[in-house]
């Protein structure tokens, strides 16, 4: 920078009602130009709770939305956000605007059953309609190719520039690169460095960021010594397949959106591979089905592995809803693929839970995250013989299926992201998306492997100069 220019002052505001992974959304501002970064609803609240903390914009609005991906703690209360700044453009990549057209119509489904059931009566918060209009007004850009944000009707004058970069994620997943008055500031937005089997890992840029505003899921979690993700992917195989030669029933609960696909590229693989041998039955839902479908369209558009890969056909499998959880039946050498991750009630892998849980004979295979609160985090947590509550509704049950646990995490480890800061070497680092003791590793850790990097967590609603 040239000597005697004043510094541009950037300023970040938390939009997240508390430090935890929840409704993902944050506001810069920069250059005169006030950006938001996602829009998310909280997976495990309700009403209000579960949206961002819009009122901390002041009643100012926003000037341009960027949408890093689709998973619903991003893009859940993207349609609330659009309707505040009706105006404002919205950018995502392609896959991300055609997965979260499916995301967010789900949203509504999942709504309006919590209307009556949780005497919600400002549910749904937006319509299947308002998703058809909005959805036609956003802006797809390709990976690497900076826009302008000055061309924009708020934003006249600034000289912002925006650049969306591979995260390695899920499908359509992006990282954010701002520039404002020779200044980087970039937001990793959820991000996987290693290769996945469907995913390639995160293409990052490393060179001159100033500010760095970092996700930090797996900061409480560190890497068994010697852990690699195909030994990893290896150890599932090997213990699935021991399963299915018992002729058990095997619940694996995953995410619709990111680990459904990337398990049935694992089971594809392993079947050509013939690390899985014998035949099986699969179930999956029907949410996953959709995400699959969209990720078959996109296979030659994308960053993915296997592009020549369809998944919707590549196993032979069976589509299920809800109505068909309580009468399906639970069949030996089948594998039960279904949402959601963390067995929130309501959801397949929690319907069909109690069955697989009583039954000594069966497996309960996790591959990802699951909150500790969650009914995934509470059996993950529990040993043969514990009566769990799967279902606030119904009875608890008593344990006796094998539980097994994974790491096939689509968050990268806390040793790569803070190998990242090493690399990058910026001058300051916002900490975001994390329970507080990832927070806290990480707060720890950075000036350790790179001192000139001043350390920020911001509090929800503050607004700081970075």
């Amino acid at each position: 920078m040239a000597r005697g220019k004043t510094i541009a002052i950037v300023k970040f505001t938390n939009l997240t009602r508390a430090e935890e992974i929840g409704a993902n959304s944050y506001l810069l501002e920069a250059d005169g130009c006030r950006i938001m970064l996602d829009a998310g609803m909280h997976p495990r609240a309700a009403g209000s709770a579960a949206t961002p903390d819009f009122a901390a914009l002041g009643g100012k609005g926003f000037d341009a939305l960027i949408l890093t991906h689709a998973h619903q703690d991003h893009v859940g209360c993207l349609p609330l956000a659009m309707r505040l700044c009706p105006n404002a453009p919205v950018f995502m990549t392609e896959a991300t605007a055609a997965i979260a057209d499916v995301m967010l119509h789900n949203s509504v489904n999942v709504m309006m059953r919590q209307r009556e059931e949780l005497s919600l009566p400002e549910y749904p918060l937006f319509s299947h309609r308002e998703i058809e209009r909005i959805a036609s007004e956003w802006r797809v850009v390709s990976l690497q190719t900076r826009f302008d944000l000055s061309s924009e009707r708020a934003a006249e004058g600034s000289g912002v520039t925006c650049e969306l970069f591979d995260a390695g994620h899920i499908l359509g997943s992006a990282g954010v690169s701002l520039r404002a008055e020779g200044r980087r500031i970039f937001y990793t937005g959820d991000v996987n460095f290693e290769d996945q089997t469907l995913m390639r890992g995160a293409r990052f840029p490393e060179e001159n960021i100033d500010v760095l505003i970092m996700e930090t899921t797996r900061g409480d979690s560190p890497s068994p010594e010697g852990f690699t993700r195909k030994s990893e992917e290896a150890r599932f195989l090997a213990t699935l397949q021991a399963a299915l030669d018992e002729g058990a029933p095997i619940l694996i609960p995953v995410f619709a959106l990111g680990k459904s696909q990337e398990l049935l590229a694992l089971l594809h693989g392993a079947r050509k591979s013939g690390a899985l041998r014998g035949g099986f039955g699969l179930y999956v839902g029907g949410l996953g089905a959709k995400v699959t479908s969209v990720t078959d369209r996109l296979r030659g558009s994308a960053p993915r592995y296997h592009s020549d890969l369809k998944l919707a056909t590549c196993l032979p499998m069976e589509v299920v809803g809800g109505s068909d959880m309580h009468k399906l039946p639970i069949v030996p050498r089948t594998i039960y693929a279904v949402s959601s991750g963390m067995m929130t009630e309501n959801t397949l892998s929690n319907m069909i839970a109690p069955r697989i849980l009583e039954n000594p004979q069966a497996h309960c295979m996790f591959v990802g995250y699951s909150d500790p609160d969650s009914p995934a985090g509470r059996l993950r947590a529990s040993a043969p013989g514990d009566q769990l509550v799967i279902d606030g509704r119904q009875r608890a049950v008593r344990r006796q299926c094998k539980v097994e646990q994974f790491t096939l995490s689509a968050h990268a480890t806390r040793d790569s992201l803070l190998a990242y800061v090493q690399r990058v070497q910026p001058g300051k680092v916002v900490l975001v998306h994390g329970d507080p003791p990832a927070v806290t590793w990480f707060a720890r850790e950075i000036p350790r492997v790179s001192p000139r990097s001043g350390v920020i967590v911001p509090s929800t609603g503050q607004t700081i100069e970075i």
